[in-house]
C-alpha cells in the first residue's frame, strides 16, 4: 500500500490555539497508532520539528518525516506550498493520497487524492466576523478543495449537515469524525475566586454579552473576578461592544496562556464559561471538564451535541447568561460534585485514539 501524505503546516504556528492544537494531537494520534496497529500503513510527514511534540515523529515506525521549514515561513508563503508544491512533494515519495487538518487544501489535485478535515464554515455563514483578507484566501485556498477533494471529514454532526447543504457534494464523501480531548494537566492551580473565560477576543465568542452578565452579578459575589484568556487575532473583526466594556471592575486579561498556564487556570476557577454563537466542535468545553471544571456553555451550533452534562444558555441573552452563572455558583457541594463527575464521564467519549482509528480506516478505505 502507498504511503500517506500528511500535512503538517500547522506545525509553523509559533502560539497554537485551536485548530492547531487539534491538527497536532490528531497527527500525533494516527502516527502512533498507524505503527502500531496497522504495519501496513506507512507516511510521509511533512512538518517542523520545531513545533512541540513533532521532533520524535520522525522515530515512530513507518514514518518518513520531511523536514519542512514552516516557521520561518509567513503565511503566504505557506498557502504557497500547500497550494502548489505539497502535492508534487507528495508524489514523488510515492504518495498518492494526502491529509490535511486545518480547512484548507491544494485547489488542484496535482495527480494525487485529498482528504481535509474541515472545521467549520463560519467564514461562510458569517462573513461580518472575518477581515476580508481572511476571507479572500479562504476564498481560493479552502473552498475549491472542500468542493472537489476526494473527502471531506466534519469534527462534528451540526458542521456535516451545514457541509452537505453549502458544498453540493455527495453524503458518502463527507464523513463525521469527533475531536478528541487534549490530555492536559494542571500542576498549580490558580488560587483566586473566579469564572474562566478563553479563546474570546474573536467575535463569536460573545465576549461583551458575558461580561455584562458579569457586571450585573458581581455584587452578588464580593471579590469574584473574571478572567479571560486570549489575543485579538488579526483574522477577526472587532467586536465594537468590547471597548466600552474592558475596564469594568474585577476584568482581567492575561494574554495568551501556555498548556500548562491553560491547564491550571481551568482548574482553579469556580466556572468555564463558553457562550459562543458558533463553534464547528467546542474542545475548550471538554478540557475544562476533564480538569474538573464546572462549564457553562450555549444551546446553539454543535454545542448541545458536545457539551453533554454542561448547563446550556441562549447566549444572545445576557439574562440567560446571568442565571446559568447564578446557578453553578450558588449549586450545593453535592450538586456540584455530581456534575463535576458527569462531566469528566462524558469527557470519555471523546478520545483522539478513537478519532485516529476512523481516520486509519479511511486511509485504507482511499488509498487502494
Amino acid at each position: 500500500m502507498d504511503p500517506i501524505a500528511l500535512n503538517g503546516r500547522f506545525s509553523g504556528t509559533r502560539e497554537p490555539t485551536g485548530t492547531q492544537v487539534a491538527s497536532f494531537q490528531l497527527f500525533d494520534s494516527i502516527l502512533r497508532q498507524g505503527g502500531r496497529r496497522s504495519g501496513e500503513l506507512r507516511f510521509v510527514v511533512f512538518a517542523d520539528n520545531r513545533f512541540p511534540g513533532v521532533e520524535h515523529w520522525s522515530r515512530l515506525p513507518g514514518v518518513t518525516f520531511v523536514q519542512t521549514p514552516f516557521r520561518d515561513w509567513g503565511k503566504a508563503h505557506s498557502h504557497f506550498w500547500e497550494q502548489f508544491l505539497a502535492a508534487p512533494l507528495a508524489r514523488r515519495h510515492g504518495c498518492h493520497l494526502m491529509h490535511h487538518p486545518m480547512n484548507t487544501s491544494p485547489a488542484f489535485s496535482g495527480g494525487i487524492d485529498h482528504i481535509v478535515t474541515l472545521h467549520d464554515l463560519n467564514f461562510l455563514l458569517h462573513p461580518e466576523w472575518y477581515a476580508r483578507s481572511f476571507r479572500l484566501v479562504y476564498g481560493v485556498c479552502a473552498m475549491p478543495g472542500l468542493r472537489h477533494n476526494r473527502s471531506v471529514v466534519t469534527i462534528s454532526k451540526y458542521v456535516r449537515n451545514q457541509a452537505e447543504s453549502i458544498l453540493n457534494r455527495s453524503p458518502e464523501s463527507i464523513r463525521m469524525i469527533h475531536n478528541g480531548v487534549k490530555p492536559l494537566k494542571a500542576s498549580h492551580p490558580w488560587a483566586g475566586n473566579y469564572l474562566f473565560a478563553a479563546g474570546s477576543l474573536q467575535p463569536h465568542k460573545n465576549l461583551a454579552r458575558l461580561i455584562k452578565a458579569f457586571r450585573q452579578i458581581s455584587p452578588s459575589y464580593p471579590g469574584l473576578e473574571l478572567v479571560v484568556a486570549g489575543r485579538k487575532q488579526i483574522s477577526f473583526t472587532v467586536d465594537s461592544e468590547l471597548s466600552g466594556l474592558m475596564k469594568t471592575p474585577g476584568l482581567r486579561f492575561t494574554g495568551y496562556l501556555s498548556d500548562e498556564e491553560l491547564a491550571n487556570a481551568y482548574a482553579g476557577s469556580q466556572a468555564f464559561c463558553f457562550p459562543s454563537l458558533e463553534e464547528g466542535f467546542g474542545l475548550p468545553i471538554l478540557e475544562a471538564m476533564r480538569l474538573g471544571c464546572l462549564v457553562l456553555t450555549s444551546h446553539t451550533s454543535c454545542l448541545p451535541e458536545i457539551a453533554g452534562p454542561a448547563i446550556q444558555i441562549d447566549p444572545y441573552s445576557v439574562e440567560a447568561i446571568v442565571g446559568g452563572l447564578r446557578h453553578l455558583l450558588d449549586l450545593p457541594s453535592t450538586e456540584r460534585g455530581q456534575l463535576l463527575t458527569a462531566g469528566k464521564v462524558w469527557c470519555g467519549h471523546f478520545t483522539w485514539e478513537h478519532a485516529a482509528r476512523k481516520y486509519l480506516a479511511l486511509y485504507r478505505e482511499l488509498n487502494t
